[in-house]
Protein backbone atom coordinates (compact mmCIF):
# COMPACT_ATOMS: atom_id res chain seq x y z
CA UNK A 1 0.00 0.00 0.00
CA UNK A 2 1.14 3.29 -0.81
CA UNK A 3 1.83 5.88 2.03
CA UNK A 4 0.75 9.36 1.27
CA UNK A 5 1.41 12.26 3.78
CA UNK A 6 -1.97 14.34 3.98
CA UNK A 7 0.08 16.91 5.66
CA UNK A 8 1.80 17.64 2.60
CA UNK A 9 0.98 21.22 0.74
CA UNK A 10 3.35 22.82 -2.04
CA UNK A 11 0.45 25.30 -3.09
CA UNK A 12 2.23 28.08 -0.65
CA UNK A 13 5.92 27.78 -2.11
CA UNK A 14 4.39 27.28 -6.23
CA UNK A 15 2.56 30.48 -5.39
CA UNK A 16 5.33 32.55 -4.07
CA UNK A 17 7.60 31.31 -6.66
CA UNK A 18 5.19 31.73 -9.40
CA UNK A 19 4.24 35.28 -7.94
CA UNK A 20 7.75 35.99 -7.48
CA UNK A 21 8.88 35.18 -11.34
CA UNK A 22 6.25 37.28 -12.44
CA UNK A 23 7.43 40.27 -10.96
CA UNK A 24 10.97 39.71 -12.02
CA UNK A 25 9.75 39.81 -15.43
CA UNK A 26 7.70 42.75 -15.03
CA UNK A 27 10.77 44.67 -13.43
CA UNK A 28 12.44 43.64 -16.78
CA UNK A 29 9.77 44.39 -19.17
CA UNK A 30 8.79 47.68 -17.55
CA UNK A 31 12.20 48.89 -17.47
CA UNK A 32 12.76 48.08 -21.07
CA UNK A 33 9.84 50.17 -21.81
CA UNK A 34 10.21 52.76 -19.52
CA UNK A 35 14.00 53.38 -21.37
CA UNK A 36 12.37 53.44 -24.60
CA UNK A 37 10.05 56.02 -23.65
CA UNK A 38 12.67 57.76 -22.10
CA UNK A 39 14.94 57.75 -24.89
CA UNK A 40 11.60 58.93 -27.22
CA UNK A 41 11.67 55.64 -29.10
CA UNK A 42 8.57 54.03 -29.50
CA UNK A 43 7.16 50.70 -29.19
CA UNK A 44 7.52 48.37 -31.94
CA UNK A 45 5.72 44.80 -32.60
CA UNK A 46 8.12 42.79 -30.20
CA UNK A 47 7.29 45.06 -27.51
CA UNK A 48 3.64 44.42 -27.84
CA UNK A 49 4.57 40.81 -28.16
CA UNK A 50 6.71 40.79 -25.37
CA UNK A 51 3.83 42.84 -23.15
CA UNK A 52 0.85 40.05 -24.53
CA UNK A 53 2.78 37.43 -23.03
CA UNK A 54 3.36 38.68 -19.54
CA UNK A 55 -0.49 39.18 -19.14
CA UNK A 56 -0.95 35.71 -19.78
CA UNK A 57 2.00 34.74 -17.86
CA UNK A 58 0.20 37.09 -15.20
CA UNK A 59 -2.94 35.66 -15.86
CA UNK A 60 -1.87 32.10 -15.80
CA UNK A 61 -0.43 32.80 -11.83
CA UNK A 62 -3.46 34.12 -10.92
CA UNK A 63 -5.43 30.86 -12.15
CA UNK A 64 -2.78 28.68 -10.65
CA UNK A 65 -3.57 30.36 -7.69
CA UNK A 66 -7.28 29.91 -7.72
CA UNK A 67 -6.24 26.25 -7.74
CA UNK A 68 -3.94 26.38 -4.94
CA UNK A 69 -7.29 27.31 -2.96
CA UNK A 70 -8.98 24.02 -4.26
CA UNK A 71 -5.95 22.39 -2.99
CA UNK A 72 -3.71 21.95 -6.10
CA UNK A 73 -0.08 21.13 -4.74
CA UNK A 74 -1.66 19.21 -1.68
CA UNK A 75 -0.83 15.05 -1.67
CA UNK A 76 -4.40 15.13 -1.71
CA UNK A 77 -7.02 17.35 -3.33
CA UNK A 78 -11.09 17.17 -1.91
CA UNK A 79 -12.84 14.64 -3.23
CA UNK A 80 -15.57 17.73 -3.76
CA UNK A 81 -13.17 20.42 -5.55
CA UNK A 82 -11.81 17.88 -8.24
CA UNK A 83 -15.22 19.23 -10.54
CA UNK A 84 -14.10 22.65 -10.32
CA UNK A 85 -10.40 22.27 -11.83
CA UNK A 86 -11.36 21.55 -15.74
CA UNK A 87 -12.06 24.87 -16.77
CA UNK A 88 -9.31 26.96 -15.10
CA UNK A 89 -6.48 24.02 -16.00
CA UNK A 90 -7.60 24.17 -19.55
CA UNK A 91 -7.57 27.87 -19.13
CA UNK A 92 -4.67 27.94 -17.61
CA UNK A 93 -2.39 25.69 -20.05
CA UNK A 94 -4.16 28.23 -22.83
CA UNK A 95 -2.80 30.82 -21.22
CA UNK A 96 0.67 29.37 -20.43
CA UNK A 97 1.38 28.05 -24.05
CA UNK A 98 0.32 31.50 -25.01
CA UNK A 99 2.74 33.82 -23.33
CA UNK A 100 5.38 30.81 -24.28
CA UNK A 101 4.27 31.54 -28.16
CA UNK A 102 4.39 35.49 -27.39
CA UNK A 103 7.59 35.14 -25.72
CA UNK A 104 9.51 33.29 -28.65
CA UNK A 105 7.66 35.45 -31.28
CA UNK A 106 9.11 38.62 -29.18
CA UNK A 107 11.70 37.57 -29.92
CA UNK A 108 11.60 36.28 -33.58
CA UNK A 109 10.21 39.70 -34.64
CA UNK A 110 13.64 41.47 -33.17
CA UNK A 111 15.33 39.32 -35.36
CA UNK A 112 13.47 40.76 -38.52
CA UNK A 113 15.59 43.95 -37.84
CA UNK A 114 18.67 42.28 -39.32
CA UNK A 115 18.92 43.14 -42.85
CA UNK A 116 20.03 39.93 -44.63
CA UNK A 117 17.41 38.61 -46.54
CA UNK A 118 17.99 34.70 -46.44
CA UNK A 119 17.66 35.29 -42.49
CA UNK A 120 14.81 37.36 -42.38
CA UNK A 121 13.10 34.59 -44.52
CA UNK A 122 14.09 31.67 -42.05
CA UNK A 123 12.95 34.01 -38.91
CA UNK A 124 9.72 34.02 -40.77
CA UNK A 125 9.32 30.62 -41.19
CA UNK A 126 9.85 29.77 -37.65
CA UNK A 127 7.80 32.61 -36.49
CA UNK A 128 4.95 30.91 -38.94
CA UNK A 129 5.59 27.31 -38.08
CA UNK A 130 5.94 27.80 -34.25
CA UNK A 131 2.79 29.56 -34.15
CA UNK A 132 0.75 26.76 -35.93
CA UNK A 133 2.64 23.88 -33.69
CA UNK A 134 1.67 25.65 -30.59
CA UNK A 135 -1.58 26.73 -31.93
CA UNK A 136 -2.55 23.34 -32.16
CA UNK A 137 -1.70 22.84 -29.24
CA UNK A 138 -4.09 25.10 -27.43
CA UNK A 139 -6.51 23.89 -29.62
CA UNK A 140 -5.93 20.51 -28.48
CA UNK A 141 -6.12 21.57 -24.95
CA UNK A 142 -9.47 22.07 -25.15
CA UNK A 143 -10.64 19.18 -27.44
CA UNK A 144 -9.41 16.15 -25.56
CA UNK A 145 -12.00 14.53 -23.54
CA UNK A 146 -10.63 13.25 -19.52
CA UNK A 147 -14.17 12.23 -18.34
CA UNK A 148 -16.64 9.88 -18.30
CA UNK A 149 -18.69 11.51 -20.71
CA UNK A 150 -17.47 10.73 -24.25
CA UNK A 151 -18.81 13.13 -26.91
CA UNK A 152 -17.95 12.57 -30.98
CA UNK A 153 -16.00 15.87 -30.71
CA UNK A 154 -12.97 14.03 -28.31
CA UNK A 155 -9.80 13.02 -29.10
CA UNK A 156 -8.02 10.37 -26.80
CA UNK A 157 -5.52 11.79 -24.63
CA UNK A 158 -2.78 9.89 -26.06
CA UNK A 159 -2.91 12.05 -29.23
CA UNK A 160 -3.07 14.84 -27.11
CA UNK A 161 -0.22 14.13 -25.31
CA UNK A 162 1.93 12.79 -28.21
CA UNK A 163 1.09 16.11 -30.00
CA UNK A 164 2.40 17.81 -27.26
CA UNK A 165 5.48 16.09 -26.30
CA UNK A 166 6.27 16.18 -30.37
CA UNK A 167 5.65 20.27 -29.93
CA UNK A 168 7.88 20.43 -27.08
CA UNK A 169 10.59 18.73 -28.65
CA UNK A 170 10.20 15.53 -26.26
CA UNK A 171 10.00 13.11 -29.50
CA UNK A 172 13.73 11.40 -28.89
CA UNK A 173 12.24 9.62 -25.10
CA UNK A 174 9.05 9.27 -26.39
CA UNK A 175 9.74 5.96 -27.97
CA UNK A 176 11.27 4.50 -25.02
CA UNK A 177 9.60 5.57 -22.73
CA UNK A 178 5.93 4.76 -23.60
CA UNK A 179 6.88 2.51 -25.96
CA UNK A 180 4.88 3.48 -28.86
Amino acid sequence: MLFVDKKIDYGPRLNAILWLLVSIAALFLFTRLYLKKCQNRGLWWDDYALLGAWVCQTVQAGLVSYLITLGYGNAVIPAGNGPLFSLPVNLLSTFLITANLLGKVSFGLMLLRIPAVWMRLAVWYIIITLTATLGMSTVLVWIECLGVKRSPNCISVNVSLTYNMFSCGKMSTFPSTYGF
